[in-house]
C-alpha cells in the first residue's frame, strides 16, 4: 500500500464534514447540489511474490571458500561468470556473493568457522563437485587451468557422449566441464558402458612381445549414436551439482522421502556400488556416486563436512522443514523470516551435506537487505 496516498485519502475524509459545515447559519437559501465526489486514486496492487525468485533454480549450489574476492575474481576470469550480489559484513569485508554462469547461479560465502562453515582448505578435500556445461570444452579447461586451477583430466571424449574434462580450482572446488556431442539412448548408454569397464583381455604367461597398441578408436565406439544437436542436454542447467556419499543406493532412498526426489538413473559399476546416479528435484537434476577413495573421490563422511551445501527452492519451506527432518534429516536452523527476504531452514542429510530450504517472500534491493541485516545484528547485541 502507497501510504503517502492513504494518508492524503484518511485526511480528506477527515475534514471534509468539517468543511461541508462552515457556509454562514443565516444563509436560509436552497444550497446548490454538492458536486459528486472525485473517485479515490486506484491503488496500484503488488505482484504477487514468487516463491522461487526469478531466474533461480530449485537448487542453488552454496560453495565455502578461502578468499572469497579472489574466488569471484577467478569464476568470473575463467568461466565467464556474472557477479549478481555481493554483500559486505560489519568489518567491510565481502562475505556473501553470487554470481550467474550461464542459466545457474552459484552462491558463494567466505569460511567462518564460528558458524561451522569450513572450505576445502581447511577440510583438505571436497567431497562434491560442479558439472558445468560449455560450448568448448578444450577452450574452458585451458582458460581454467591458465586462471589458476591444477588439472585433474584432460579433455576427453566420454562414452556417455560428453567431451569431458575435470580441474581443482585454486579454493579446492572440483568443477567438470563438458561440451556434449552425442545423443545416446538408455540402451546405448549400457551398452557402451559394458564395453568401457570391460575387463583387458588376458596375455599369455611367459611371452615377451612388444606392447599392444592403443586402438585410435576407444572400443565403445563401436555402438554409434547420434550427434547432437545441443551443447548442453536439455534436461540440464549450465551448472549441476554431484555429491559423493558414503551409501548413494541409501542417500536415493533418503532424497525421495526428505525432498520428494525422483529417480532419473543410476550405473552400478562392476563391485555393485553405484559409480554415478541422478536424481530430479523440482527442475533440478542432482548427481551423485559411491565413494571411491582410492580415486581420490571422498564423502563428507569421511572427509568431515562438506564445503558445498545446497539452497533449495521450494513452494512451502515449513512443509519441506517438516518432511525433511521426518524423513531423518537433522534440523540446524529452525524456519524463519530471514532478513535477505526469504522465509528459510537448514538441515543436515542423512550423508553429511546441508540444506538451505526457503520460500522467497520479499523481493528486496541490496540496501534494503543491508538495512535489515543492520537491524537484526543490533537486536541481537541488545
Amino acid at each position: 500500500m502507497n501510504t503517502s496516498k492513504t494518508l492524503s485519502l484518511f485526511v480528506l475524509l477527515a475534514v471534509s464534514p468539517t468543511l461541508a459545515c462552515t457556509g454562514s447559519k443565516a444563509d436560509t437559501a436552497t444550497p446548490a447540489p454538492a458536486p459528486a465526489p472525485e473517485p479515490a486514486p486506484e491503488v496500484e496492487a503488488k505482484a504477487p511474490v514468487a516463491p522461487i525468485p526469478e531466474g533461480y533454480h530449485a537448487l542453488t549450489p552454496q560453495l565455502t571458500v578461502t578468499g572469497l574476492d579472489e574466488a569471484v575474481t577467478f569464476y568470473v576470469k575463467t568461466l565467464g561468470a556474472v557477479k549478481t550480489v555481493e554483500m559486505k559484513g560489519p568489518d567491510g569485508k565481502l562475505m556473501h556473493a553470487e554470481v550467474k554462469i550461464g542459466d545457474s547461479f552459484i552462491m558463494l560465502d567466505e569460511e567462518n568457522l564460528e558458524n561451522g562453515m569450513k572450505s576445502p582448505t581447511t577440510l583438505g578435500d571436497s567431497s562434491a563437485g560442479l558439472l558445468t556445461y560449455v560450448d568448448d570444452v578444450d577452450v574452458a579447461f585451458a582458460a581454467l587451468v591458465d586462471g589458476g586451477a591444477t588439472p585433474a583430466m584432460p579433455p576427453e571424449d566420454m562414452f556417455w557422449g560428453d567431451r569431458y574434462a575435470a580441474v581443482v580450482d585454486p579454493f579446492g572446488h572440483r568443477w567438470s566441464v563438458a561440451t556434449h556431442l552425442e545423443d545416446l539412448t538408455d540402451e546405448q548408454m549400457m551398452q557402451r558402458a559394458e564395453i568401457a569397464f570391460a575387463p583387458p583381455p588376458a596375455t599369455k604367461k611367459g611371452k615377451k612381445g612388444k606392447k599392444a597398441k592403443e586402438p585410435a578408436e576407444p572400443a565403445w565406439r563401436a555402438i554409434e549414436a547420434a550427434a547432437a544437436t545441443e551443447k548442453k542436454p536439455s534436461q540440464y542447467h549450465t551448472v549441476t551439482v554431484s555429491l559423493v556419499v558414503a551409501n548413494a543406493a541409501e542417500a536415493i532412498e533418503f532424497y525421495k522421502a526428505a525432498f520428494g526426489a525422483t529417480e532419473v538413473s543410476r550405473m552400478p559399476g562392476p563391485d555393485g556400488k553405484l559409480m554415478h546416479a541422478e536424481l530430479k528435484i523440482g527442475d533440478s537434476l542432482l548427481m551423485l556416486a559411491d565413494e571411491w577413495p582410492e580415486a581420490g573421490q571422498k564423502s563428507a563422511t569421511t572427509i568431515g563436512g562438506s564445503a558445498v551445501a545446497l539452497h533449495y527452492y521450494n513452494e512451502d519451506v515449513d512443509a519441506a522443514f517438516a518432511q525433511a527432518t521426518g524423513a531423518g534429516a537433522v534440523g540446524v536452523y529452525p524456519v524463519t523470516d530471514a532478513f535477505w527476504g526469504d522465509r528459510y531452514g537448514a538441515v543436515i542429510d542423512s550423508s553429511g551435506y546441508m540444506w538451505g530450504l526457503a520460500t522467497h517472500i520479499a523481493d528486496l534491493t541490496e540496501a534494503e537487505m543491508m538495512e535489515r541485516m543492520k537491524a537484526e545484528q543490533s537486536e541481537a547485541k541488545s
